[in-house]
């Protein structure tokens, strides 16, 4: 007879594997921040929407399928926690980047462009909806930490840092659509082993602002036809203390 606790054993095995497979790609969702730097008033938002965005303030239920356009507008640099403002400015613009490219993939939208672009092209800006935020947490990490964590799983150490904290706004009447707030974290090895492209200055941080991007456009395509109310009656929950 198989003795029971070998099969037990069995099973734990592939289980740790599996584990180790989970963390050694990326981080868990980490709670934001409160910096108080853009969004001031964390207590009406929710998280209904993690991990595809981590808070979300909705004061009125609309479509965004009425908006015939997004206008992906400046981003700015917050002071308290960013570790390098300067870097920090150069990530938020790659975030514009990314995000109008994703955005125009999902083909929702008559167009979707830059503020620049968009003056050059449109003078009405009736039916667009104006996107600005803020870069309010920014760490780089440490690649070597990152690529020793893949086996020193239990450290999760090196990883990359980055909020984002924006809004939605109708061009024309400045109305708030929507307010949000996103962290990620990320450790950027693979699956299967670490990752030597670590070891590179900007790779970490540059999948991690890919990501954030990516996970934005998703949000909007989710709630493009409909846009309920998510509006806290009590608050979130979240400690007041900045997650470091």
């Amino acid at each position: 007879m198989i003795c029971r606790s070998s099969v037990i054993a069995g099973l734990r095995i592939p289980a740790v594997i599996a584990v180790l497979l989970v963390v050694s790609s990326g981080c868990s969702y980490p709670r934001p921040v409160r910096t108080y730097e853009y969004v001031t008033r964390y207590e009406r938002m929710t998280d209904q929407y993690d991990p595809l965005i981590s808070l979300v303030y909705v004061p009125h239920a609309t479509s965004l399928a009425r908006y015939r356009g997004i206008i992906v507008g400046g981003m700015s640099v917050g002071n308290q926690w960013v570790e390098s403002p300067t870097e920090a400015l150069g990530y938020a613009t790659f975030f514009r980047v990314v995000l109008r490219r994703e955005l125009a993939r999902l083909g929702k939208f008559e167009f979707v462009s830059l503020d620049k672009d968009c003056q050059e092209r449109d003078e009405s800006l009736e039916g667009l909806l104006v996107m600005d935020g803020m870069i309010t947490k920014f760490d780089m990490g440490s690649g070597l930490m990152r690529y020793m964590s893949f086996f020193l799983w239990f450290l999760q150490s090196g990883a990359t840092d980055l909020q984002i904290e924006g809004r939605l706004t109708e061009a024309d009447s400045g109305k708030l659509v929507l307010e949000f707030i996103d962290r990620r974290r990320h450790l950027g090895n693979t699956p299967f082993g670490p990752n030597p492209d670590n070891f590179g200055h900007d790779f970490a941080m540059s999948v991690t602002a890919r990501e954030t991007a990516q996970c934005m456009a998703k949000f909007v395509e989710k709630v493009y036809e409909e846009l309920p109310s998510v509006v806290l009656e009590e608050p979130a929950g979240q400690s007041d203390e900045a997650e470091l």
